[in-house]
């Protein structure tokens, strides 16, 4: 197994967050950990970090937590899964298929990190060594699997944009498919909600789409030419997500009502992005602003929004997760990095 090693200069591994007060500046190989209780004083929010990535134009796009409280990641450009660790080393592993175009991923209580392959038409898992890549053939061509999350049933659900279905397969192997009621949907964002059925985003149709486990398919339409795309469950019990083609945030609850779409005055990007949007420890909500290159922060008590901006020009922030620390990491995909904002 190619297992490059890349040991990134920076200040020593903090063992809590006090030690985020001390740290000055953009750039550094700052080590993750794995405390999340936030300092008593408040810090002015800042990229404080960014990681370099070992593989060239490794196209950097969806990020999630492993089990062993890394940030795990999808190379789309590179066909790689890769992994930021605990001490601020960066590793990535190749996939046994070719152009296999990975995009998303999430770890699974079978201690596994499962993801999507957008052109290898498979799902793929990763054990979090690294040692062990096992991939599953999807039984329609042409699928293009995108989102992926885990359900309360213990399995882990897709969305295939290229079919207009929303997938199922067990930590075993098993995939069952489900078609979505609209056809041409381009199902690409998809997440848990708080009702126990899985949420996900219908970008061609702008439509919020609902299958339960048993796979009852609902869908809840948003505004036209909204283009939703990521979605997530949020602390409130509600489903947020972005509307890139109106460049507004969106709430709607779990029985389908209170829809409210809100301008976030700021413009989103025109490709559909995956993981786009994260809650951080603060109850507030932060983005990847791609145009602009920032780090956007809507706040979730009424709104308002502040920005913070990228060290590395023109780096294409796709994707935002929290990370062990509860700090923001984000994929930087022209950039070839990982970044690291501290906000509190």
């Amino acid at each position: 197994m190619y297992r490059p090693l890349v040991t990134l200069s920076g200040v020593l591994f903090a063992a809590s967050l006090l030690a985020l007060g001390a740290l000055t500046g953009c750039g550094h190989a700052t080590p993750i950990s794995s405390a999340a209780s936030p300092t008593a004083t408040p810090i002015v929010p800042s990229v404080t970090a960014e990681f370099a990535i070992p593989t060239s134009s490794a196209g950097v796009t969806a990020l999630t937590i492993g089990g062993n409280n890394s940030i795990w990641f999808t190379e789309k450009g590179a066909d790689k899964i890769g992994q930021l660790e605990t001490t601020g080393t960066v590793v990535d592993y190749p996939l046994p298929t070719a152009n296999a175009m990975p995009d998303d991923l999430v770890s699974a209580p079978d201690g596994n990190l499962w993801f999507t392959e957008f052109n290898g038409n498979k799902i793929g898992k990763i054990n979090t060594t690294g040692s062990t890549i096992v991939e599953y053939p999807l039984p329609t061509p042409g699928s293009e699997p995108e989102g992926i999350a885990l359900g309360a049933d213990g399995a882990l659900w897709f969305t295939e944009a290229g079919t207009s279905k929303i997938g199922r397969i067990t930590t075993s192997g098993a995939i069952t498919e489900y078609a979505i009621p609209t056809a041409n949907a381009d199902p690409t964002s998809i997440a848990p909600g708080s009702d126990g059925a899985l949420w996900f985003t219908e970008y061609n149709t702008a439509k919020i789409g609902r299958i339960t486990t048993a796979g009852t398919v609902t869908e809840y339409a948003v505004a036209a030419g909204s283009k939703p795309t990521s979605i997530l469950n949020g602390a409130d019990g509600a489903l947020w997500f972005l509307e890139q083609g109106t460049n507004k945030i969106g709430r709607i609850l779990t029985n389908g009502t209170g829809l409210t779409e809100t301008s976030l005055g700021v413009a989103l990007g025109s490709s559909p992005t995956i993981g786009a949007i994260a809650q951080g420890a603060d109850s507030n909500f932060y983005f990847t602003d791609i145009p602009g290159n920032k780090i956007g922060q809507y706040l979730s008590n009424g709104g308002g929004l502040s920005e913070y901006p990228i060290p590395t020009a023109a780096s294409s922030p796709l994707a935002v997760a929290i990370g062990p620390d509860q700090r923001i990491y984000f994929s930087e995909s022209a950039g070839n990095k990982i970044g690291q904002l501290s906000y509190f």
